[in-house]
Order: structure tokens, then sequence, then C-alpha cells
């Protein structure tokens, strides 16, 4: 396949996922409890201007931007790893941040406002350091001790998640579980300015190794005789995507299997070049999460359904038919 073909099916699939994502947040902005149209706000309807723009778009912007971070730090990790069963939630990331966010509740830190997002996200890192450390082997990251590492360090993170909710308060843990099962609750236009920031800066950077990457995927051994640095890629890699998902996981508690079932459903339809999967999963990540978020709030109107649990709806299946496939 020449480049200018490869250049016109990546544009193809880049301007169709970004229409799906266009209709996909049309449709979480307008729909909910009360149905409220964007004609309706911009003829100057002071209600509908108030849901639709102080409300409902921030939450379906902040959902396009989680799941993209997601997607994104997901097909990061596979290609880092080799290894298709990789995603921040396998790896530990995801599970640093709920263990941060839980100790906070049980100290009795959730009625601060932006405390149990900071100390998730502190988590989230700690998580990444400490996987990282436990997989290196004489100056070399092995990637079947990362998932390993990643493994038993959510075994731990568990286990310190169920003691601090025996510890806490009862009137924390309503918001405390509500968040261990991914909301978007409460999201606001400063959580979307923060999170664009970090995923521009997360994007640019791996698209900038993103050569080296693509030559990763195809063997360390590979890779090397051609010249790449494997360790410094895998250190920017893992660092980067485990950054961002920790900025995620902490404005939207624990989203599972976007990482995960993203980047194979995207591969299923195009090239799978790092290079090119790179924006089209940070798009599909988008479209589905913003989907399960207004599946969240509108199949029971009388409350707000976790978004974790529609995206496991979707993930462990697929995830079962990976281990399967890779018998």
């Amino acid at each position: 396949m020449s480049a200018a073909t490869r250049q016109k099916r990546l544009i193809g699939g880049v301007a169709l996922l970004a229409l799906l994502l266009a209709i996909a947040l049309l449709l979480a902005s307008s729909a909910g409890a009360t149905n409220v149209s964007w004609r309706a706000a911009m003829s100057g309807d002071v209600t509908a201007r108030a849901i639709l723009i102080g409300i409902r778009l921030p939450r379906a912007l902040l959902a396009a931007l989680v799941g993209a971070t997601l997607a994104v730090a997901g097909v990061t990790f596979q290609t880092l790893l080799r290894n298709p069963l990789a995603d921040p939630f396998i790896l530990g990331v995801s599970g640093g941040a709920a263990c941060g966010a839980s100790i906070a509740t049980a100290a009795g830190l959730a009625r601060l406002p932006g405390v149990v997002p900071a100390i998730a996200f502190a988590g989230a890192c700690g998580a990444t350091g400490a996987v990282f450390l436990l997989a290196r082997r004489r100056e070399y990251t092995d990637p079947t001790r990362l998932l390993l590492s990643g493994l038993v360090l959510n075994a731990f993170f568990s286990a310190v998640i169920l003691i601090s909710f025996g510890i806490s308060r009862q009137s924390d843990l309503t918001a405390a579980l509500r968040w261990m099962m991914g909301t978007l609750f409460g999201a606001t236009w400063s959580d979307v300015v923060l999170l664009t920031i970090l995923l521009v800066i997360a994007t640019a950077t791996l698209a900038s190794i993103g050569n080296d990457l693509r030559m990763l995927s195809f063997g360390e051994d590979d890779a090397k005789s051609r010249g790449v640095n494997v360790e410094r890629v895998k250190l920017i890699g893992f660092i980067t995507a485990s950054i961002v998902t920790g900025a995620a996981v902490s404005v939207s508690g624990i989203i599972g299997f976007v990482g995960l079932l993203v980047p194979h459903l995207i591969r299923m339809m195009w090239r799978r070049d790092f290079r090119f999967l790179l924006p089209l999963c940070a798009l599909g990540g988008g479209i589905l999460v913003v989907l399960a978020d207004l599946l969240s709030r509108i199949v029971v109107t009388s409350s707000e359904l976790p978004i974790g649990a529609f995206t496991a709806v979707l993930g462990v299946p697929f995830f079962l038919s990976l281990l399967r496939r890779n018998r």
C-alpha cells in the first residue's frame, strides 16, 4: 500500500470517527432526565443554556477526553509490552488511583473539594513508579514482569480499599463507591481544560516517539538493530501513558476496559501502525465513554448508573475472547 493510500485511509478514518464523536456529544448534551434542545439555548432560554452549557456539555466533553485518554494509554501499553491484554486497569495504574481515593475517604478528606482527585492522581503516579521499579531487572524492563507486578499490586490495592471502606464513615461511603464505579457527576469546565492540556501534551510526546514504538512492536531485538533506544522509549511511553491515566481516573473514577477494548476494535478496521492507531483510538475511546455516560443517565430515570458497568458489559466478553485466542 502506497503512502498516499495510507494517508487517505487515515484521513477517512479520522473524519468518520470525528463525525461519530460529534453526533455522540450532541446526543449526550441534549438527552437526559429532561430533554433540552440547543435551539432553545441559542434562542435565549436561560434555563436551557444553564443546563446545556453549564452542566451537560462539560460532562460530555470530559467523557470524551477520559475515553480518549484511556484508549491512548491502552494502545501505548499494548505496543510497549507487545501484549494484547495490557491496559491501565490491569497494570495497576487505575488501582493505585482508587487506593489513594479510598485512603482519602477513610481519613475524612472526601468533603474537601479537590482533595480526593489530587490524592487519586498521586496514587496512580505512585503505582506507576512501583510497577516500573518491580519490573526492572539489571537495567532492563521485562514486559512479563510489568504485567505480573501490576496484577500483584492490584491485589494489594484491593485489600487496602476494603480496609479503608471498612473504617470510613457511612456518610462518605456513597460518594466513594460512586467514584469507584466510574462517574462524571459534577464535571466542570476546569476539569475539561486541565485534561485537554494533559492529553495534548501526552499525544504529542507519544507521537514524537511513534516511529520508535512502531518498530518496537515488531520486537526489541529488531528495534535495537535499527538504532532504537528501547529502554528510553519504554520509560517515556510508560510514564506518559500512566500520568494521563492518573489524571483521567482522578476526575472520573475507575472506568475499566476502555484501554483494552478500543485499540482492538480499531485494529480490526484500520492499520496496526502505532502512528495511525493513536488518533483513531483517541476518537474511538471518546465515542465509547460518551455513549456509556449517556446510557448511565437515561437507562434508569430515577438514578444514575455507574459508567464502568456499561464498559465492563462490553469489555469482559471481549477480554475472555482474547484469552481464548491467545491460548
